[in-house]
């Protein structure tokens, strides 16, 4: 595997690039991952550089378990990124950062070739973050067609071998109300849930947990009595829940 330039955030793309929603969605079917967010025009959280997700080459895909979608298996996730490292060259990966190993996750870059295990604070979210991040170089950010080429040639039409069980499901939640997630939504996290809470809240739903969200959230909390602290705990998720 040949060390290549690394891209990172070089313009704001107008939507989606066909190209990597494949890739996501590829790796969601073979890997039985989900896919937590793509093209999304922001800047990195906590931070005012403007994130790579800008682009449309990068991607979060979650493992954590939504009842319908999601093992709750972090080797599923492992797998996964072992995989995309072993064929980095013909997947076009640039970059495969993992939010969950303490102290701070590690990261893969195509300009080193390596994992580095992070020891200090490189990304919002680590340690214990629930996904994946990658991204792609823009040659076949486009180009669906290159990754269901690759994917055949590479899985021959079929998924790897079959993971070890699953994590038992959550019960499900009273009376249809939705099951909460087992951590907390604060600001930077992503996602369905982050996207229902805002709806209730009275927040943009873009599915990002930003200051406007934070605030809309504060408010809320203080109409129905509860600490305002911004973190959707179980309190708070019981109570949005009843809503």
């Amino acid at each position: 595997m040949a060390k290549r330039k690394y891209t990172g955030w070089d313009a704001d793309a107008p939507g989606r690039r066909a190209g990597m929603q494949e890739l996501v969605s590829l790796l969601n079917q073979h890997f039985g991952l989900w896919n937590n967010g793509t093209w999304g025009v922001r800047a990195k959280r906590g931070k005012s550089t403007p994130s790579v997700h800008g682009t449309g080459r990068a991607g979060d895909l979650s493992w954590r378990n939504m009842g319908n979608k999601g093992s709750g298996n972090y080797q599923d996730a492992v797998r996964m990124m072992d995989w995309l490292v072993q064929h980095a060259d013909a997947l076009g990966i640039e970059a495969v950062f993992d939010y969950f190993p303490a102290p701070h996750g590690r990261g893969w870059k195509c300009d080193r070739g390596a994992w580095t295990v992070y020891r200090k604070k490189a990304f919002s979210g680590a340690p214990g973050g629930d996904w994946v991040h990658i991204e792609i170089s823009n040659q076949w950010a486009d180009d669906p067609a290159h990754y269901q080429r690759v994917f055949a040639e590479l899985l021959g039409g079929s998924a790897p071998a079959p993971a070890p069980a699953p994590a038992p499901a959550p019960a499900p939640a009273p009376s249809g109300r939705r099951p909460y997630p087992g951590r907390p939504l604060r600001r930077g996290s992503q996602g369905e849930d982050v996207k229902w809470m805002q709806g209730i809240v009275g927040a943009t739903q873009d599915a990002d947990f930003g200051p406007a969200t934070e605030r809309a959230l504060r408010r809320w909390q203080s109409k129905f009595g509860l600490a305002t602290d911004a973190v959707v705990g179980p309190k708070t998720w019981a109570k949005l829940a009843a809503q």
